[in-house]
C-alpha cells in the first residue's frame, strides 16, 4: 500500500502537503499510511472490516477514492480526535472531503470524487484544467469560482508557458491570484 502523497493525483498533492505540514507545525507528528490503493489491497481490507478486524471504515473494492488516487489517511500522535476534528475543519474549509462526518477521521479526500456511471467510482469533473479550476474554487472561498475560472482561463489565453508553470504549482496560482 503506498504511503507517498506522490501517489496522488497531481491536483491533491499540493494541499495533502498542506495539511500534513499544518498537523505538524501543530506537534501533532502527522504520518500519513495511506494514499493509493490497488483494488487487491482494497478487497482485503475490506474483508478485515467485514470481519471486524480494522478500526475504520472500508468501502467495497471498487468504490473507494483511494483506489484511483483522490484520498489519502493521514494519523496523528496518540490519534486525539479533537485534533482530527480541528484538521478535518481545516481540510473542509479549504474544499476537501473529511471522513470525520461518517466515522473515519483519518480520511481526507479530493472534492468531487463520485460513484460513476458503471457502477464504479470516477473523478466527477472533466479534463486537467477543469478538474484544477473545480479544486482551487473550493480551496479558495474568498475567490467565487466564476471569478477564479475566469483568471486561470486569462493565464491560458495569455503564455502558455506561465498557464502550465501555474497549473503545475497551484499554491503560487492561488497566492498570485490573490494577491
Amino acid at each position: 500500500m503506498a504511503a507517498s502523497l506522490n501517489a496522488l493525483i497531481p491536483e491533491l498533492r499540493a494541499p495533502a502537503r498542506a495539511l500534513v505540514d499544518a498537523a505538524g507545525r501543530a506537534g501533532l507528528q502527522p504520518r500519513v499510511t495511506s494514499t493509493l490503493r490497488p483494488s487487491t489491497e482494497q478487497a482485503r481490507l475490506y474483508r478485515r472490516f467485514l470481519a471486524g478486524q480494522q478500526s475504520y471504515p472500508v468501502a467495497p473494492p471498487g468504490t473507494s477514492a483511494h483506489e484511483y488516487g483522490y484520498a489519502f489517511d493521514m494519523v496523528v500522535a496518540g490519534m486525539d480526535l479533537e485534533a482530527f476534528r480541528e484538521l478535518g475543519a481545516l481540510w473542509q474549509s479549504w474544499g476537501g472531503v473529511w471522513g470525520g462526518a461518517f466515522s473515519d477521521p483519518i480520511h481526507f479526500e479530493y472534492p468531487g470524487f463520485t460513484l460513476g456511471a458503471r457502477g464504479r467510482n470516477a473523478p466527477a469533473v472533466g479534463g486537467a484544467f477543469y478538474s484544477l479550476a473545480d479544486f482551487l474554487s473550493g480551496f479558495v472561498p474568498i475567490l467565487g469560482e466564476v471569478q477564479l475560472v475566469d483568471s486561470l482561463v486569462s493565464l491560458l489565453d495569455g503564455n502558455n508557458d506561465l498557464a502550465s508553470w501555474y497549473l503545475q504549482h497551484p499554491a503560487e496560482a492561488i497566492r498570485d491570484l490573490v494577491s
